[in-house]
């Protein structure tokens, strides 16, 4: 029989993984990444979903945080998975990259899904409508593909979207 910890857990695991593949789809329908060449790898996605767990798991400790997390956090830390395991992967036909969205599928994925957690509680902002969303977009990308980078600094990176942006998104969580 499961207790309150792991049926919190097991929800946020359903959670997280449900709206990965939904902003996989999104992403797909509206030609920002393809899947004539590409596919969202399930086992690669279970263990994302697990590697943004045991960070939670690690956060929460660490910052005696004792019920859920701020969306930032959350968008830092799922961010973070997804380019550390890569869940979006050629399909064996492919023989070379032909796109930068190929390249970069998986941060193009982090990006999105994390500016969606951020304004969760607030939609009543469009980032990608601004005129200089395109080059933070290009510089983030090439951060999270070419140079290190932590939970932690992504973390900062969307906590501060959310400042300026997201106003509801640094709300204490229900």
């Amino acid at each position: 029989m499961e207790n309150s910890e792991e049926k919190e857990k097991n929800h946020i695991r359903e959670k997280r993984f449900n709206s990965i593949v939904s902003a996989w789809e999104l992403l797909t329908k509206a030609g920002i990444l393809t899947s004539d060449t590409m596919f969202l790898s399930q086992p690669l996605l279970e263990e994302t979903v697990e590697y943004y767990l045991s960070d939670r798991d690690i956060l929460k400790t660490r910052y005696k945080i004792e019920d859920k997390i701020q969306l930032y956090k959350v968008a830092g830390l799922v961010a973070n998975a997804i380019v550390r395991v890569k869940p979006i992967v050629p399909k064996p036909e492919l023989n070379s990259f032909t796109k930068d969205s190929e390249i970069y599928a998986n941060e193009i994925l982090a990006i999105y899904y994390a500016l969606a957690v951020c304004s969760e509680y607030d939609a009543s902002y469009n980032i990608i409508e601004e005129d200089w969303f395109p080059k933070w977009l290009d510089s983030i990308l090439f951060m999270l593909h070419q140079r290190r980078h932590t939970a932690e600094m992504l973390m900062s990176v969307f906590e501060t979207i959310s400042r300026i942006l997201y106003k509801n998104g640094l709300k204490e969580p229900k």
